[in-house]
């Protein structure tokens, strides 16, 4: 987990923060797309829509993989006494589990039914449907955590204006040696 964790840490530094609310994107995107085509493939009889709504569906849990891993990674920096941001953070973790669960159980559906020549049943379609509801509610957690609370984000742009005022002071630091008139200050400074 390592490489993995020093990644997820190189790629905050770069960004400012967590990059998890930026790789949500995906799956929550695939799967939307997904339920748009379920519902277009029930209006028309295309069968095209339910092959879209298969492969976006499955693009989705390929993004999902990378979702869990940072969120992961960004759960393990909220301390379990820090209320109510710990607490919101387990109910989106685990709310995002069930998604997936049904996102894949209406996957291997639809790869059945596909396999064997059928279009996609309405369990596949029901089951889809429900993670994609549910993703919204989790999504809007995941949202008042960083929004509300600053998870994920204020950790980092402490460090980052650490960092700035350090250097900074470097700087000043060193224009006082290069200045070669004495300080007006009234009271020498004590080291």
């Amino acid at each position: 987990m390592d490489p993995i964790t020093k990644a997820i840490d190189k790629t905050e530094e770069i960004l400012g923060h967590s990059p998890h609310p930026a790789i949500v994107a995906v799956p929550l995107g695939a799967w939307t797309v997904s339920n748009i085509c379920d519902g277009l493939g029930l209006l028309t009889g295309n069968e095209t829509f339910d092959d879209v709504a298969r492969v976006s569906m499955a693009i989705g849990l390929v993004g999902a993989a990378g979702a869990v891993v940072t969120g992961l990674h960004d759960y393990g920096y909220i301390p379990t006494d820090r209320q109510p941001s710990h607490e919101i953070a387990t109910t989106h973790g685990l709310g995002n589990a069930v998604v997936c669960s049904l996102f894949v159980t209406s996957y291997v559906l639809r790869t059945r039914d596909h396999a064997a020549g059928r279009r996609t049943d309405a369990t596949a379609r029901l089951l889809a449907l429900a993670g994609g509801a549910l993703s919204l509610y989790t999504a809007w957690l995941g949202g008042k955590l960083v929004e509300e609370y600053g998870e994920a984000v204020k950790p980092i742009i402490a460090r980052q204006k650490a960092e700035h005022d350090h250097h900074e002071d470097d700087a000043r630091r060193g224009r006082e040696r290069l200045n070669p008139t004495p300080s007006l200050d009234p009271e020498p400074k004590q080291s």
